[in-house]
């Protein structure tokens, strides 16, 4: 049941070696990781869905692989509504963090644009639906806040 303290943190796990993506998660106390990729694969082994969810369970942490919440392929938009209902639900018990690949959720430009779609199209969704706080981790584990319905998108 989610309340009007929900929080979600993001991050995305770049290329970071196993340990130090696990601190980051430990830093930030996360018990669950709701993986939003299309598609559970990454260059990078450790980020593969089965190995993943292996690794974090094996530290505590739960994995679920939310495909529907789009990304590279456009969601359905009843796919859509199910995955972000979803996280919605597991943040309202858990602390929970939404991961992507993309490990900086804002571009460097000059007018910052997001950098990934947990940005760009799933952080506004999750705030109208009820969501107060979006708190992204930042590779080197400091976080940011910001108005990501202000932030220009492809989403």
């Amino acid at each position: 049941m989610q309340t009007d303290s929900t929080t979600i943190y993001t991050i995305g796990h770049g290329r970071h070696a196993w340990r130090d993506f696990l601190a980051l998660l430990n830093q930030h106390e996360i018990k669950f990781l709701c993986d939003v990729r299309n598609f559970a694969r990454a260059r990078w082994v450790q980020f593969n869905g089965a190995v993943l969810s292996e690794n974090l369970r094996e530290n505590g942490i739960v994995y679920e692989w939310l495909p529907e919440c789009g990304g590279k392929v456009i969601a359905k938009t009843e796919d859509l509504e199910h995955g972000t209902e979803r996280i919605l639900e597991v943040a309202a018990e858990v602390k929970t963090v939404m991961m992507c690949s993309e490990s900086q959720p804002l571009t460097t430009h000059k007018v910052p644009r997001a950098n990934c779609h947990r940005v760009g199209l799933l952080s506004p969704i999750l705030k109208a639906k009820g969501a107060n706080k979006i708190i992204h981790i930042l590779p080197n584990g400091d976080s940011i806040e910001f108005d990501e319905s202000n932030v220009p998108s492809i989403w």
